[in-house]
């Protein structure tokens, strides 16, 4: 079972941050008990359900070994959280050349993965059903999601309609058009989950364009750019350049 525990370590290390997975670290060295403390003590999903993981391998699988693979693992994901690293993500034909994932399925696992925020911008927003149920689950989770996207009220050639995701409880940001220059558009495509990986791309929150048009988005994961991108968007709301909408 030492490979089922490593391959376990390197999907955590995906999903979690060094701090999580060094706590998993220190849980499994204790064996069930501490497993068994450490999820009952956390209040998101995703540590709740590694630790379930982690508690079925324990029947084959010494505390030790798995304490270990799991501090390799925190290390692993320290070093990614500071060099970061950079995926490419399409939408469209394959050229036989690189294997890729369907838009709609990288956003709907970032949601997935989020423990404290979503950010998410676009501009044609469509309720795209499993984006939506994406993020109706991250709000059980307790997760903060806030939406800034394009209104048709702040950008007189905007051709949208609609309400995006009208029973989602999230905060809701505009650009007001009295705020823009004559002619502006939002049209910036991002994902941004905890503070710790982007989706950058030309991809808008649109069925089409989310798994039938050919679009091309870059992912990055850990280094400074994901933070850096929600920093300077709160700065533009802190400025008052972006509002909260109460629609």
């Amino acid at each position: 079972m030492s490979d089922t525990a490593a391959a376990l370590a390197s999907a955590l290390a995906a999903r979690l941050p060094a701090a999580d997975l060094r706590e998993l670290s220190a849980a499994a060295a204790a064996g069930r008990p501490g497993l068994l403390a450490l999820r009952a003590r956390s209040a998101a999903n995703v540590l709740r359900t590694a630790c379930d993981q982690l508690l079925v391998l324990l029947g084959s699988c010494s505390p030790d070994y798995l304490a270990g693979a799991l501090a390799g693992a925190a290390d692993h994901a320290a070093d990614v959280a500071r060099s970061g690293s950079v995926d490419i993500v399409w939408t469209g034909p394959h050229s036989g050349l690189t294997i890729g994932r369907l838009t709609s399925a990288v956003v709907v696992d970032l949601i997935g993965e989020a423990v404290e925020e979503v950010l998410l911008v676009s501009y044609a927003s469509q309720t795209e059903p499993t984006v939506s149920a994406a993020l109706h689950d991250a709000t059980r989770r307790a997760v903060a999601v806030t939406l800034l996207l394009e209104r048709a009220a702040d950008n007189p050639s905007y051709t949208g309609s609609g309400f995006a995701f009208p029973t989602l409880t999230a905060r809701r940001l505009a650009w007001p058009g009295t705020r823009r220059p004559n002619g502006a558009a939002l049209h910036a495509k991002l994902l941004v989950i905890d503070s710790s990986v982007a989706l950058v791309g030309s991809a808008n929150l649109t069925g089409h364009a989310l798994e039938r048009n050919l679009e091309c988005g870059v992912l990055l994961k850990g280094g400074p750019a994901p933070a850096s991108i929600r920093r300077h968007l709160l700065h533009l709301l802190e400025a008052d350049v972006l509002v909260v909408s109460p629609s």
